[in-house]
C-alpha cells in the first residue's frame, strides 16, 4: 500500500514529534492529535466536511491514507503497539482485526472517536475497558 503524504501532515508530524502528543489539558496546555480539534486528514482520505456530512458513504469515510499500523507509527513510533501484526490466539471480546487476521494499532484496541465515561478508556482510546481488553486475548 503506497502512503500519501500531504504538506499538513508533514508539519503535524514534525510537531508531534518535537512536542509529543501530550493530552488535552495538559500542563503545557497543548492538544491531543486524537482530540476534539484535530485535523481529520492526518489519517483520512476524504475532507473533514465530507467526514462529518451524512451524505458520504460509510465506506468512503474509512479510506485511510495508509494502512492503520503504518498511520499510527508516523507520531507513536516503531515500538508502539502491543501484539500488533500477530494473529491472537484468543479473541473472547470480539475485536477487530484486520483484513489478515491479526491485531492493527487502531482498529483492535484502540478507537479514535471512543466516548466512554471512564475516563481512562478516553485518554488511551481504549475500544472497551482495560479489563475487558486485556482479557480479550490473554487469560492472565
Amino acid at each position: 500500500m503506497q502512503l500519501i503524504v500531504t504538506a499538513g501532515f508533514m508539519v503535524f508530524a514534525l510537531s508531534a514529534a518535537v512536542s509529543g502528543s501530550e493530552e488535552i489539558g495538559s500542563p503545557k496546555g497543548k492538544v491531543s492529535p486524537h482530540g476534539e480539534d484535530a485535523d481529520c486528514s492526518v489519517c483520512h482520505v476524504a475532507s473533514e466536511a465530507d467526514l462529518r456530512s451524512w451524505f458520504t458513504f460509510p465506506s468512503t469515510k474509512k479510506k485511510f491514507k495508509a494502512d492503520y499500523n503504518t498511520l499510527c507509527r508516523q507520531c507513536h513510533g516503531v515500538d508502539f503497539g502491543h501484539g500488533v501484526g500477530k494473529k491472537p490466539a484468543l479473541n473472547r471480546g470480539g475485536l477487530p482485526l484486520d483484513a489478515q487476521g491479526a491485531i492493527a494499532c487502531a482498529i483492535t484496541c484502540h478507537n479514535m472517536h471512543i466516548k466512554s465515561e471512564d475516563a481512562t478508556q478516553n485518554r488511551y482510546h481504549l475500544r472497551t475497558s482495560r479489563e475487558n481488553l486485556c482479557f480479550s486475548c490473554h487469560d492472565k
